[in-house]
């Protein structure tokens, strides 16, 4: 078995197994800079299972040939890879950490030579310091103190402080948050509404966004993000609007009608068209 794992041909055959790993990484960092990953309920620790292990299998892998062309390529494009899979996914630790201490921990063992391990080790070092605080400011800049809370069903698990303020109509909030309500005739567009804390009073916050984008995987959904219009942000707090779509007889164009309070008059907004995709929104930039 010695013998058989010091061939040269083996080992650089088992080094091409480090970049299928690299490619499963990059590619999940790419989809979470295009979409929202949000986990199917009840398989967030099947998947965490899953990755570690897999990462687990691919380090000792890699490892195993250290001293290999591919593994040492990959040993140095491995941090930026990580570095934009953290700025994407900020606090979202299941995603992160199994292929940061891949990064890690293959960069200082592969057999690089030591004069690049010392450049691109200084390098990766300000871009990571320097990339997150740059991350950090430009949230605040950008961001604002606002904070965003979907109004659902789930709501009870999504924020107690927030569910307080709706317990009271909050089977009415789930009727007009169904999805027979707030998918589009055309199965295109969803309503979203959102309730939203700020330094002021608040308030209540309606939207549409693409619906029929999503992409569900076994472990995870990508969904669409960037893409959202505000059809209105001057709801009050704590009150539930009423909100439907409505189809213009003569033009056929879908229309958002929606009520902020009760007995105020029906207003009107048409959708055609959404606003492009916003590529910085994991920068709070809307």
């Amino acid at each position: 078995m010695k013998d058989f794992l010091s061939n040269v041909w083996v080992r650089r055959a088992v080094s091409v197994f480090g970049i299928i790993y690299f490619a499963v990484i990059a590619m999940l960092t790419y989809a979470t800079f295009l979409y929202d990953l949000e986990f199917a309920e009840g398989r967030e620790r099947n998947f965490f299972i899953v990755y570690v292990i897999s990462s687990v299998v691919f380090l000792l892998l890699m490892l195993l040939t250290r001293n290999e062309l591919v593994t040492r390529v990959l040993s140095v494009l491995w941090l930026p890879v990580v570095f934009f899979l953290i700025l994407f996914n900020m606090m979202d630790w299941i995603l992160i950490i199994p292929p940061f201490v891949v990064a890690i921990v293959i960069f200082f063992a592969a057999g690089t030579n030591s004069t690049v391990k010392v450049i691109m080790g200084t390098i990766y070092l300000l871009m990571y310091v320097l990339g997150i605080v740059a991350y950090f400011v430009l949230n605040v800049l950008f961001g604002g103190s606002s904070e965003e809370t979907l109004l659902n069903e789930d709501l009870p698990n999504t924020s107690a402080s927030v569910y307080s303020l709706y317990r009271n109509d909050f089977q009415h909030l789930c009727q007009v948050t169904s999805d027979d309500n707030t998918i589009s005739p055309d199965g295109k567009y969803k309503i979203l509404v959102y309730d939203v804390k700020n330094n002021d009073l608040g308030g209540v916050k309606i939207c549409v966004v693409p619906y029929d984008e999503d992409i569900e995987l076994k472990f995870f959904t990508l969904k669409q993000k960037g893409i959202k219009r505000t059809i209105s942000n001057k709801g009050i707090r704590g009150t539930v609007p009423e909100v439907g779509w409505v189809q213009d007889e003569k033009t056929g164009v879908l229309r958002v009608q929606y009520k902020l309070s009760e007995g105020a008059e029906p207003k009107y907004t048409s959708v055609y068209k959404l606003p492009d995709k916003q590529y910085l929104e994991f920068l709070g930039i809307e």
